[in-house]
Order: C-alpha cells, then structure tokens, then sequence
C-alpha cells in the first residue's frame, strides 16, 4: 500500500517503511519521510525527539506541500558522529539535505529546538529558506524560561488525556513498528543536555542579519516565555507573531487544527512589511 493511499491513522509517521530513507550527509546518516506534492516543506523536531513530533500535523501540511519530516543528527533514526553536537551543525546537516534532494530552497517549519536549527539555517544559508516557522523556539540558552507555575490542573483535563491516550497509542504500537528500534545512547543523552545547556546564543545583531520572512509562534502557557519570544520577533526584520491561546510548549499535539491553519495560510499568503501608522498616512 503505498503512502498516498494510506489514511492517517495507518501511517507511522517516523517508522514508515514505505516512505522512510537514509541519506549520507555531512559525517552521518539522515533519515527522512517524504509526503504529499506541491512546494517543500521541511519539518524539524524538537531535542531528544524525532519525525513523530509531527504526527499530528503531518496529515493536513501533506495536503498543502512536499512534507520532508527529518530526524535531526543523533535522534530518531539518524546517527550521530564524535563531533559535538551544536545547532549550527544541525543547520550544516540540513543544508546538505536540501542540496542532495535537489530541493534548492525550501519553507521550514521548526517545533522548539527545531525552530533554533531553522533560526540558523536562515542565518547560515538564506538561500535555501523561503519561509521560516518557528514553534517554541528559543534564540538563547539564557534566561527564556518563565518560573515554574503552581497551578494543578484537573487530570481529568482534556489536555492531560489526550497527551495520555497518545503515548498509550504509541506504546501499543512499538511492537509494530519498524525496527531497529531507535535508542539514545547515555552518550548521546548527555551531548543533547549540553546542547540546551550551552547553546543557542544569538546576539541581536545577528537576528537583524535573518531578512527570511518568519512566523514566530508560542503557546500563551508556553515554557518559552512570551517576554523571550517578543524579543526575538522584535529582531527578526521580517517577521510576524502568532500567540496560540491556551496552549503550552506542545500547541501541535493540544491544538493541531490551529496550529496546521496558520501554517498553511503564512506559506501560501505572500509577505509583505506591514507599517503599523499606515491607516494615518492614506490621505483622507
């Protein structure tokens, strides 16, 4: 059964045998899945995860574009090599990627430290990014988080189950998915902590220096602070701001419908600068 026939719910998005290769990039192996047709659109995970981020949002971006769902260098079924591992280098890997598929450029749409690999991707290569999406991206390793909240929600929430019948969903599958089944090492584990530890650290000269246009999103409730993620689409010059009401860090699992819709609408609308005085100016 091919993977244009399958409906969603058949597909396991990062474990897909019909859709799922390997290609040698820089000093590793990446592994990708392919879906739909139209224009690219890669789609980065976030740390310690893998193309499954994407599970929820997937089916609908496939209808709108040429999905490439990648697992980032050391994670999911990608290797890793001795380097560090570094969001830079990440950015390097994928800008590999996009020559070898012979994509040229390409939107990105990146969930949390995806959205840093896309912040450096733009930076690094602005050739290869048409449009940039950021999902609960951080543009510094210090001070974005928020204080931790006191606040105990209900565990009948429909947030808390939906999130529990998920991984109950995923645990019933592993057996069926496609093996080897990835696993982390402690090493590995260790290189990805001090990622976050270490890393990103943009100045804001070098934001100013990303002219991709690019839509910046949080969840009100997200642990990326809204105060952090102002700042960084004050600096990115061509840039819009979507804050998702009552949603967290993981806006794509609670609210995929949304999330998915402003998605496609940013790629599919043209860019433009708005100037916030212009309904001053137009001669009355």
């Amino acid at each position: 059964v091919s993977c244009n026939t399958q409906t969603k719910n058949q597909i396991d998005y990062g474990s897909n045998t019909t859709s799922g290769k390997y290609l040698d990039v820089n000093d590793i192996k990446v592994y990708y899945e392919i879906y739909g047709e139209g224009e690219p659109l890669l789609l980065l995970h976030g740390n310690s995860g893998s193309i499954e981020n994407f599970s929820t949002l997937i089916p609908e971006l496939s209808q709108h574009f040429k999905v490439i769902a990648v697992d980032s260098r050391a994670q999911g079924r990608s290797s890793d090599s001795e380097k560090e591992i570094t969001y830079a280098l990440m950015a390097s890997d994928m800008s590999e990627l996009i020559k070898k598929l012979n994509f040229g450029s390409v939107s990105v749409a990146g969930f949390s430290d995806g959205g840093v690999i896309g912040l450096e991707l733009a930076y690094a290569h602005p050739e290869q990014v048409k449009k940039l999406v950021t999902l609960g991206a951080n543009y510094s390793h210090e001070n974005y988080s928020p204080p931790e909240d006191s606040i105990v929600m209900n565990e009948n929430d429909p947030y808390i189950s939906k999130l529990k019948a998920i991984r109950k969903q995923r645990t019933e599958n592993a057996a069926k998915r496609q093996f080897p089944k990835p696993v982390i090492s402690p090493e590995t584990k260790k290189k990805l902590s001090d990622l976050m530890e270490k890393y990103p650290n943009f100045t804001v000269e070098q934001l100013k220096q990303i002219r991709v246009p690019t839509l910046v999103t949080i969840g009100d409730h997200d642990v990326i602070s809204l105060e952090h993620t102002i700042e960084l689409y004050k600096h990115l010059l061509h840039s819009y701001l979507f804050i998702i009401p009552g949603s967290t860090h993981i806006s794509l699992i609670e609210q995929p419908d949304l999330v998915s819709s402003e998605i496609i609408k940013f790629l599919d609308t043209p860019y433009r600068d708005i100037d916030r005085y212009y309904p001053w100016k137009i001669p009355k």
